[in-house]
């Protein structure tokens, strides 16, 4: 499945739908966006687990509460993926559990968890697919609308390049400690706000 074109993500009780972006211009800039993203052990929604969550409040285009947690998922974190995201076995093993901290998450999203104001992130079905089967499976209901940062990147004619860097470095937005989830978030939250606020009619 290639996450970069899902419209509507479903796992029982916890869903996620795309905004279309001719929508998007409509927003202008929301007073209120969440930011996220995550790492995972791996690409395979089957048997992967999300192993850190980062979240960024942006109100009127300004950051001003954030979210970051490992999560104990019980499985084991290879040392190829460690080696990308810099998370190992010993960080994870003293991180909360899943029971524990996806409550906490979903207290801090808010509102974002009935729809009711937008989330965005770079390809941001891959993250919220796992969000929501995890969600799912721990009989939390959820029902999210979702904006990507890669697709309207996409509708750019002089960005040739999509990944979350590239787009970052068109807009000139700071992109450090890539693959930190918290990091990840805020980059794509700003790459939402020079979006916005430079291509009205994106």
């Amino acid at each position: 499945m290639d996450m970069r074109t899902v419209e509507k993500i479903e796992y029982g009780s916890a869903s996620a739908v795309r905004v279309p972006p001719d929508e998007i211009s409509d927003l202008g800039m929301p007073d209120r966006f969440i930011a996220f993203d995550t790492e995972t052990t791996g690409l395979n929604l089957d048997k992967d687990c999300i192993v850190e969550l980062g979240a960024v409040v942006f109100e009127h285009g300004v950051p001003t509460e954030a979210f970051q947690s490992y999560v104990n998922p019980d499985i084991c974190i290879s040392e190829e993926v460690s080696a990308l995201n810099h998370i190992t076995n010993e960080m994870l093993q003293a991180a909360p559990t899943e029971e524990i901290i996806y409550p906490e998450l979903m207290r801090f999203l808010g509102d974002a968890g009935r729809g009711d104001i937008i989330i965005c992130g770079h390809v941001a079905a891959f993250d919220l697919s796992f969000l929501c089967k995890t969600l799912d499976r721990l009989g939390i209901a959820a029902n999210f609308r979702f904006v990507d940062t890669r697709q309207l990147a996409t509708l750019i004619p002089e960005l040739t390049h999509h990944s979350l860097a590239a787009v970052a470095e068109y807009y000139q937005v700071p992109h450090e400690h890539a693959h930190q989830a918290k990091e990840d978030a805020l980059t794509s939250g700003r790459i939402l706000c020079k979006m916005l606020e430079r291509n009205r009619n994106i």
